[in-house]
This record gives structure tokens, C-alpha cells and sequence, in this order.
């Protein structure tokens, strides 16, 4: 009943006999009915001998065609090493002419290997205990690292809302200037307030910076814009001027810095009709700087249009200019009548002389 019936099978013959267990009914209360009715010669007998004799036809017929002592220790040999023990088992019982060392034989091996079986068994439910104990400490531990993680998640959002926020208010408040010479009281800061605070702090020096720039580019300006508006005296000559015939420049050498090359032609003619010779540099762009100081020496004066000429070269030529003691005479513009004024004014009895060095 053990070894050769499974519990799919005594379900079976359940069915097959219509019996009902009762409630308490244990499994074993089963086994040990039927048990006692295979002694017996009843329907629970038949029906059993019937079952196993179906479920193990093959094995029943491997053993009814041997017919020697030895043939069926070999049979039941190779099941028991190929763990075939149930069906071989039932093969040795149902045979009418099997020698009784073969069933002792079969029955020593069956009754080892229930003992066997039972101490693996117990072995498989410690393990299987152990098992069920380890699976629920690594489900809390893993459920206890969620949590963690999930913390974690939450207050670096936190932190990053609070970043935000606080980034927020700095670039909405407006800048307050340093106090010089004044203790700052010191504070606690987390690192990414600390970087952020940093980075405030190097586009408030950057705009600083740039504010400063911008207010010395004013005063160039400023400056130039002085140098380029002549007292009204000057303005009523030139405008008197304008109506008056060529001045006779008296052999002067006019040196030109800057300009549009292609009104050069026009700028020469005027000199020449009035006398005088032409100079021209273009500033640095295609002639070298090298030249400019032995041009502005050869000149008698400077003329230089601020509109038409980079501002490094502009104050090259008025540092030359101050250094040798030449008249440095800017224009407000390239044009050809803005440099017949000029030349106008040069050849007023040294008038243009002293308002250039002016």
C-alpha cells in the first residue's frame, strides 16, 4: 500500500467504491482501511489488484517472461538502481512462482529504503524550515531597504525643492553690495547652497566687472566726443570758410590715419590743389603699425577720422602725436567736406595749427 499505491490512486479507489471519510479522517486512518481489506477477499482487494496491475503492465510482463532465480535478481537489480522500485515491486508480489529469496529480497530493500526515504524527508522539511525561515528574514530585510531607498528618494526631493526655492528667491531679490571691512558672521551652509552661493558670487563680480568696463568706455567717449566739438569761434571760421577759395597750405605734409581707401583720390586732390602733400596709413589693417611712427614724423599734421579708424590705432597715433609735438587734429567723420573744413582751418594764419594741438 505504501510503496506501490500513490494517493492519486486510493483518491481513485475512493471514487471507484463510493466511500466518504468521515471529517476527522486522517491520511493514515485511509492507508490502514485499506490495508486491512487487501488481506481480504472483498471489492477493495480486487478493485487494488486491478489498479496496480494496469498502472504497471510493463514491468508485470518484464517479470512474467523470466524464469530463473538469477534473471529476476537482475530485474529488480536495475529497477532499484534506476529508482523503477514501485513498479518492480509490484512485479515480484504479483508473480504466482516467484522464489522467496527474490521476495526477501525485494521486501529487505523496499523496508531500508522507507527508512532511508523517511530520514531524507526529514532532512528535505529541516531545510525546507530553514528555507521558509531565510526566504522571511531576506523579505523584511528587503522590505526595510525599500523603505531606506524610498527615505532617501523623498529627502533628496526635499532637498532639491529647497535648492530651488532658495535659488528662486536669490535671482527675485535684488543685489546688495558688500559691506568694506565688515565681519561676516558665520554660518552653516550644506554643500549645494555653498556652490550655488559661490556661483552668485562670480556673476556679481562678473557684472561688477562688465559695469566697470562700461563706465570707462563712457568716459572715452565723453572725451572723444570733446575733442571732436571745436569752440564756436572754430565752427564760425570753418562755416566762413566753406565759401572762401582753396587755402594755400604752404608746402605742408598732411598725414591721413584711417579712411575709406576708395575717397583717397579725392583727399589728394584737395591737398595738392592747396599746396600741400598727402600722407596716408590705413590704420593696421594692411600697412603695419611699424611705419606709422616715421610717418607721423615726416607730417606737419595729424588728421584722423574717429568714425573710419580702429580705436587702438586712434590713440597710437595720438600718443605719437603728443610725443613729438605734432598737431593731432580728429574728425568726426571720413567725409571729403569734413576734410575740406580741416584743411580750410589749416591755412588761417596757424589758426588750424592751434586748435589741433587744443
Amino acid at each position: 500500500m505504501g510503496t506501490c499505491l500513490s494517493s492519486e490512486d486510493v483518491a481513485w479507489l475512493c471514487r471507484r467504491l463510493k466511500l466518504v471519510p468521515t471529517a476527522d479522517a486522517r491520511p493514515y486512518d485511509i492507508h490502514r482501511y485499506f490495508v486491512e481489506k487487501a488481506a481480504e477477499d472483498g471489492p477493495e482487494a480486487r478493485l487494488m489488484h486491478k489498479r496496480l496491475d494496469e498502472t504497471f503492465a510493463v514491468a508485470v510482463k518484464r517479470f512474467a517472461r523470466e524464469t530463473t532465480e538469477e534473471g529476476w535478481m537482475a530485474l529488480w537489480t536495475a529497477a532499484v538502481a534506476s529508482g523503477d522500485v514501485a513498479a518492480a515491486y509490484w512485479g515480484v508480489l504479483s508473480h504466482g512462482a516467484m522464489p522467496d529469496a527474490v521476495r526477501v529480497r525485494a521486501f529487505a530493500d523496499v523496508h531500508m529504503l522507507s527508512h532511508i526515504m523517511g530520514g531524507e524527508n526529514r532532512r528535505q522539511l529541516r531545510e525546507n524550515r530553514d528555507l521558509s525561515r531565510r526566504c522571511e528574514e531576506l523579505t523584511a530585510r528587503l522590505a526595510k531597504q525599500e523603505r531606506a531607498a524610498t527615505e532617501r528618494v523623498a529627502e533628496k526631493d526635499a532637498r532639491i525643492r529647497e535648492l530651488e526655492a532658495q535659488l528662486a528667491t536669490q535671482r527675485a531679490a535684488p543685489a546688495v553690495p558688500e559691506t568694506p571691512n565688515v565681519p561676516k558672521a558665520p554660518s552653516v551652509r550644506a554643500p549645494g547652497q555653498a556652490r550655488l552661493l559661490r556661483t552668485m558670487d562670480a556673476l556679481h563680480r562678473r557684472v561688477a566687472s562688465e559695469r566697470m568696463r562700461a563706465r570707462h568706455a563712457e568716459a572715452e567717449v565723453e572725451r572723444l566726443r570733446r575733442l571732436l566739438d571745436p569752440p564756436a569761434a572754430q565752427l564760425r571760421r570753418t562755416a566762413a570758410a566753406e565759401t572762401n577759395a582753396p587755402t594755400d597750405l604752404g608746402g605742408r605734409a598732411i598725414l591721413y590715419v584711417g579712411g575709406r581707401t576708395k575717397s583717397l583720390p579725392h583727399l589728394r586732390a584737395a591737398v595738392e590743389t592747396r599746396n600741400g602733400c598727402l600722407l596716408h596709413h590705413d590704420g593696421g589693417f594692411e600697412q603695419t603699425t611699424r611705419c606709422l611712427e616715421g610717418l607721423v614724423e615726416r607730417a606737419d599734421v595729424v588728421v584722423c577720422p574717429v568714425d573710419c579708424v580702429s580705436h587702438d590705432a586712434c590713440l597710437r597715433v595720438k600718443g605719437l602725436c603728443r610725443r613729438m609735438g605734432k598737431p593731432f587734429v580728429p574728425m568726426r567723420s571720413a567725409g571729403a567736406t569734413s576734410f575740406a573744413r580741416i584743411l580750410h582751418s589749416f591755412g588761417q594764419d596757424g589758426a588750424g595749427e592751434e586748435s589741433a594741438h587744443h
